[in-house]
């Protein structure tokens, strides 16, 4: 088989499996996954099948009977593959299974899209735009001044919802990921460690540093952050990648450190040709925006690397205006590599 008819027959089993055209990355992996097969068969040796866990057996034809060699030249290996579950049913169980999960998307009830949203990459303001298209602006308001509290449980236990996350399939909807350059990311998730004291017993017990009477360094932080698994953590030190993108890739995805979040948000509605929200009259987003911490400490970057800061800096300022040293960028790039290429 060319490379031509595999990518067409993939699209034929299941259009979600490669976007249209082909992304780079998917263009090598098929071609890799291609290899592989050629190289199965290569080594498969007469008599003997080679298996691949997962894909099946390849195994040399045996002879045709004689007399019936005549006619078509038959290929020379053959292909068995293994008894599993078709490839649209398994993306539908791994769709159910991340909508399922403790954390999980925003899934629109009327099944028109899916926001994926990460703590500290504008995700507040995020949160109030969803609950602004569904007509759930007021009530959640009215619920706590946090809109998270009315996400976490509220939202997440209403019946149209609910319902929603049993018969949604991804075929269905749009996927819009809202992200931040990783490396600023770590910085604000740093403040708001140091102010709110939530990782302050991990932070102890990992590189036995007392925050609230010590201070913490970014230098220290990324230490605390070399010690934990970035993939199932806190969720404001979690990588911004998503399980459900291993389902379905983002058919939008809006870096708020390279454009403006609103006009993206606006944006994402024009390709829904959902009513245009006007962000000037959601006083909901600005009142939180405008508690932004002072950054006002300047000085040598290395200095202030390593310069530890208190919960009083962390939640009245000054702030530093800059904490990525080149030391820092290095250590952050390597602990959140797949971030750095997916979204930075």
């Amino acid at each position: 088989m060319d490379f031509d008819r595999l990518l067409q027959q993939l699209r034929t089993l299941d259009p979600s499996v490669l976007d249209m055209p082909p992304s780079p990355r998917q263009l090598q992996l098929v071609r890799a996954v291609l290899q592989v097969v050629h190289d199965a068969a290569e080594q498969a040796a007469p008599g003997k099948p080679q298996h691949l866990p997962g894909l099946g057996a390849f195994r040399h034809r045996p002879p045709p009977p004689e007399g019936e060699g005549g006619g078509k030249p038959r290929r020379r290996m053959m292909f068995v593959p293994d008894d599993v579950a078709p490839l649209q049913e398994d993306t539908a169980r791994r769709w159910r299974e991340v909508l399922c999960q403790p954390e999980p998307p925003l899934l629109d009830p009327q099944g028109r899209f899916v926001v994926l949203f990460s703590p500290k990459s504008a995700c507040s303001s995020v949160v109030i735009w969803f609950f602004h298209l569904l007509g759930l602006y007021d009530e959640a308001r009215a619920y706590d001044e946090w809109p998270h509290q009315y996400r976490l449980l509220r939202f997440y236990a209403r019946e149209d919802y609910l319902a929603a996350r049993a018969t949604v399939g991804p075929q269905q909807v749009q996927v819009l990921k809202v992200v931040r350059d990783p490396l600023r990311r770590a910085v604000s998730s740093f403040r708001h460690a140091v102010g709110l004291g939530y990782a302050n017993d991990a932070i102890r017990r990992a590189i036995g540093v007392d925050v609230p009477t010590q201070g913490l360094s970014f230098r220290q932080f990324i230490d605390f952050l070399e010690t934990e698994d970035l993939a199932h953590c806190d969720v404001h030190h979690r990588e911004q990648w998503h399980p459900l993108e291993a389902v379905k890739a983002p058919d939008m995805v809006i870096n708020i450190d390279r454009g403006d979040l609103f006009s993206g948000l606006n944006a994402f509605e024009a390709r829904l040709s959902l009513p245009t929200t006007d962000f000037t009259r959601l006083s909901w987003v600005h009142e939180l925006q405008a508690t932004r911490v002072p950054e006002a400490i300047t000085g040598e970057l290395d200095t202030l690397y390593q310069r530890p800061l208190t919960v009083s800096q962390a939640r009245h300022g000054p702030w530093p205006s800059q904490l990525l040293s080149a030391d820092a960028r290095q250590r952050l790039q390597r602990l959140y590599g797949r971030d750095v290429m997916l979204y930075a």
